[in-house]
């Protein structure tokens, strides 16, 4: 009896409910919000397509997805940054701009957002609008390597590179495993001739990044700068060897240099001659060319690569002065003479060619014509040593 009480209890309950359409049929949403849902649902596949599309090189198909996208939502952020980000590429940068703000009132904490609308404002040369933008990004998004990176160049144009190095060491630790900041860190320390500070960090960036040719070079031009000649020989001869570098006609005169001062007299030349094929309208390769074969006494040579480098630089006291080099060489000093003098003409801050007229005139008997050039190389450089040891010569005759 009890199990049937409870049984009819259970079923005048429910068809008590069934007579209560509220509990049958739970209430249906508004029209206008199923139409939003299923609007920002399509402008999310079409932000998924227009970003393949922009990926692709598209930029056309992508323009038309994002713009479809943006009438069925036009509250999307990232359909909006899209939009900034093709009119980038296409050059627009008053849409993209617009798009970036749109983006940042929509989405305060974007910090993608303030940093593409400071790539605007660099393009624009506003390096002051861009540098704030950037570090409102850095703010919103502090482990974006990128836009730390971004902040620092814009110090760096607004000639503040001391600001630019403390922003960068002090986020260096934080970014401990990448090699990009420290060579950031290098590049700018070598610029201020801090060239063993320089090395340290680019050191570091190359064991971050051991497959990272550039790095390389920024570490073997530190390299050669602090005048360690033997390292940095090494360093461009790997450098060289590569595809991407063997049209790189200053890599090839830095390793010339390199190997001429630790005495590989060979081997500078032969990147000299190296650096005359690759750029053969570079009068420094040439004149690099011509004093290393001075070296090897090879005077065909030297007077031939000379002579090359005058005619496409006529004003090149250098060229001038080891030509007159060769005449002297020869004991041909009245032939010497007018190279000195042009040398000394194109260059009168030259104390070399200045010491080297006089030279001539004291081998010619012309005493007094010599401590003449030799005081006014004095004067010009108090100390110069080749002066001082030439003036000294005549003291003691």
């Amino acid at each position: 009896m009890r199990l049937k009480w409870i049984a009819a209890i259970a079923f005048v309950g429910v068809v008590a409910s069934g007579c209560d359409s509220s509990v049958m049929k739970p209430h249906s949403p508004p029209k206008a919000v199923v139409t939003e849902k299923w609007n920002n649902a399509r402008a999310d596949v079409l932000g998924s397509l227009a970003q393949e599309q922009y990926k692709g090189g598209n930029l056309d198909k992508a323009r038309e997805s994002v713009d479809n996208g943006l009438k069925l939502n036009p509250k999307n952020v990232q359909l909006r940054i899209l939009s900034g980000k093709i009119a980038l590429e296409q050059g627009n940068l008053d849409l993209a701009e617009k798009e970036f703000r749109l983006a940042q009132l929509q989405d305060v904490t974007s910090g993608e957002a303030d940093y593409l609308c400071g790539v605007v404002y660099q393009r624009w040369q506003k390096p002051q609008v861009a540098y704030e933008l950037y570090v409102s990004a850095v703010g919103k998004a502090p482990n974006e390597l990128a836009y730390v990176l971004a902040a620092a160049e814009m110090l760096v144009d607004m000639n503040r590179s001391d600001d630019a190095l403390n922003m960068l060491r002090a986020k260096a630790d934080s970014f401990e495993h990448s090699a990009e900041i420290r060579d950031a860190i290098g590049l700018l320390l070598t610029g201020k001739g801090r060239y063993a500070e320089a090395i340290s960090f680019l050191q570091q960036a190359t064991m971050l990044a051991t497959d990272d040719s550039t790095i390389h070079e920024h570490l073997a031009m530190a390299r050669y700068f602090n005048k360690d000649y033997r390292e940095a020989a090494e360093l461009f001869a790997k450098l060289v060897s590569q595809e991407k570098y063997k049209q790189r006609v200053d890599l090839y005169l830095a390793l010339g240099e390199s190997d001429e001062q630790i005495g590989r007299l060979d081997d500078a030349k032969a990147s000299f001659a190296t650096a005359t094929q690759v750029s053969p309208g570079t009068p420094e390769a040439w004149v690099r060319l011509g004093k290393v074969s001075l070296e090897k006494n090879d005077i065909r040579r030297a007077e031939m690569a000379l002579r090359k480098a005058s005619s496409l630089d006529v004003a090149s006291g250098e060229a001038n002065l080891l030509l007159g080099y060769i005449r002297l060489r020869q004991n041909k000093l009245d032939e010497a003479m007018p190279y000195f003098k042009k040398a000394c003409a194109l260059n009168q801050s030259d104390t070399v060619s200045l010491c080297m007229v006089g030279y001539v005139n004291e081998k010619a008997g012309r005493t007094d014509e010599a401590i003449q050039c030799y005081a006014k190389a004095l004067k010009l450089h108090p100390g110069d040593e080749l002066a001082t040891k030439l003036m000294a010569s005549i003291d003691a005759n």
